[in-house]
């Protein structure tokens, strides 16, 4: 177990990050490799100070209690993440007007109801060499309101409302390790799934690397005791959970 601040997985620095987006397919994502299988988008380019902010809410209700005592209950809350997006890839298009309508040569903008609903995906690469992907286990709504432009490209908010399952698992979370052989790892997931035949789909362009991680990725195994999460970069003897929260 972690007893000393040095020990858990290095994460401290970060330094690429990329957003993607499946608003059509399965939102797969070879476990083994972390490749991307189907019709996943890249959300483009972000400025490079900008933050991923992912808030989970938590509500409480307090009741007083005789003999002056306090008793709180706890229910969920909404999941929201938002991610700045400079302007330009076809993902970020679709989310600000995702009811537009091309007839010769005109896009003709619709202003409805209709949000970007689709699989979203966040690629985090670190100094140390590790790399998070976290997705959404079900479609999310995805919405832009401002769309400012300046002189200097700037970033536009794209924010993102969760959903969760009927299992109340909301996202699906692995850590790899860049440039190791060794790939061990054990889930039980809807995102991330063994890909039989990802290098055929590799070669025909229907699964890519994300520009944030491109080089060979190796899964680091998840190893829970007590509720407390470690990882570690290759096959252990301890007991390794499903990945059922």
């Amino acid at each position: 177990m972690a007893q000393t601040r040095a020990q858990g997985i290095d994460i401290r620095v970060l330094e690429e990050k990329e957003v993607l987006f499946d608003f059509n397919g399965e939102g797969l994502i070879d476990k083994a490799t972390g490749t991307f299988v189907g019709s996943w988008l890249s959300g483009g380019y972000e400025p490079a100070g900008s933050t991923w902010t992912l808030n989970r809410t938590v509500n409480s209700t307090d009741t007083d209690l005789t003999g002056g005592q306090t008793a709180t209950s706890y229910t969920p809350g909404p999941v929201t993440s938002t991610a700045e997006l400079i302007p330009g890839s076809p993902a970020l298009d679709y989310i600000e007007w995702p009811d537009s309508v091309v007839q010769d040569d005109v896009t003709y903008r619709k202003h409805n109801a209709k949000v970007a609903k689709g699989f979203v995906a966040r690629v985090h690469r670190f100094q140390s060499g590790i790399v998070g992907i976290m997705v959404t286990r079900e479609r999310a709504n995805n919405t832009v309101s401002d769309r400012g432009t300046a002189n200097d490209p700037a970033g536009r908010s794209v924010t993102t409302n969760w959903k969760n399952g009927s299992d109340e698992v909301m996202a699906e979370e692995m850590f790899y390790r860049i440039g190791e052989d060794d790939t061990v790892t054990q889930v039980v997931p809807k995102r991330f799934v063994d890909v039989a035949d990802l290098q055929d789909q590799i070669d025909a362009g229907t699964a890519f690397k994300s520009d944030a991680a491109p080089g060979a990725l190796t899964a680091m195994v998840p190893v829970q005791a007590e509720g407390i999460r470690e990882y570690a970069d290759e096959s252990v003897d301890a007991p390794v959970e499903d990945g059922t929260p």
